[in-house]
């Protein structure tokens, strides 16, 4: 709108400067120079003034950005999605929202002073959580996010820009919605699989943002940290964990060995008690008598009356 105007001074000037050379005509012919220089001063700020209320009236739009027309009064009129040249009233001014991927980033400092906000994107610093155990703990966050071409009339009319919007709404949610989830999850979560944690976050800012119009991407929680007296009570209870597991190991490793010793004994007792078993009499008496064969085989006369202890000698 002040491009406008401005549009229309410098016109109004133009115009002025060239009534004025025209109506010097009637001077002297000693001014005539004069005059000529007038009149092509003013033809240049005439052509200069139509130029400039001519561009009011057009406006290019990129790639991943919807603009937002409102009127001198105040009023919206509509918004264009699709990029390239566009059209529009002089007295309207354009309002641009992007579309492509956005991040809020808070991480490291615990000033909260330290706040950066450019478009739909924010810096700012860590946010302070408590989780189920009452434990507090600070957390790097990253969200990256998209604005849907569609939302962004209804987001002007409500927020105003898209600075405004990040500021006064979307940071604020990010820090909200990470201290509010986190109390859902206990202190060994959070530093053994943050990833609940994190996916948790997400879910719940896809949810709270949907209405919005805004597409959540992702979330990465890039680190939790906990004071170090948690922290060190936790080495401990996993050492202890780990000195549990390794006796309890070592106790079932003895009771294996044991329970084999005990089979191969017990093996062992039923192999002979299958031998003694197999010994009868009649066994024997084939056994003694396949030996008597054997050596008479070999040239050897063996007799063994009965009752008698043999003695074999050979040939």
């Amino acid at each position: 709108m002040g491009q406008f105007i401005m549009s229309l001074l410098v016109l109004a000037v133009g115009v002025c400067l060239l009534v004025g050379g025209l109506k010097a005509r009637n001077k002297a012919a000693k001014d005539g120079k004069n005059k000529l220089v007038l009149l092509v001063i003013s033809i240049v700020v005439i052509v200069l003034g139509v130029i400039s209320i001519a561009t009011n009236c057009f406006y290019t739009q990129d790639i991943g950005e919807v603009i937002v027309k409102k009127n001198w009064d105040g009023a919206l009129h509509g918004q264009t999605e699709d990029p390239g040249f566009h059209t529009k009233s002089p007295l309207e001014t354009c309002i641009t929202y992007n579309t492509r991927n956005m991040l809020i980033n808070f991480y490291g400092s615990s000033d909260e002073t330290s706040y950066d906000y450019d478009g739909g994107s924010a810096q700012g610093p860590q946010v302070t959580i408590n989780d189920k155990s009452g434990a507090s703990a600070d957390i790097d966050i990253q969200v990256v996010y998209s604005l849907n071409p569609s939302a962004a009339t209804d987001l002007y009319a409500n927020y105003g820009t898209q600075t405004n919007y990040t500021q006064s709404y979307l940071a604020n949610d990010v820090r909200s919605v990470a201290r509010k989830v986190s109390g859902k999850f206990d202190t060994i979560t959070m530093l053994t699989d943050r990833s609940q944690y994190q996916n948790a976050v997400q879910e719940a800012l896809k949810q709270k943002w949907e209405s919005n119009g805004l597409n959540v991407e992702q979330v990465s929680v890039q680190e939790v940290r906990y004071p170090e007296a948690i922290t060190q009570k936790y080495a401990e209870a996993q050492s202890a964990e780990i000195a549990k597991a390794q006796a309890l190991n070592e106790q079932e490793t003895a009771k294996v060995k044991a329970e084999t010793k005990k089979i191969e004994a017990q093996a062992e007792a039923d192999a002979n008690r299958i031998l003694d078993e197999s010994l009868t009499d009649k066994v024997l008496q084939q056994q003694y008598i396949d030996a008597l064969k054997d050596i008479g085989e070999n040239g050897n006369l063996v007799v063994v009356p009965e009752g008698s202890q043999p003695i074999v000698s050979p040939r």
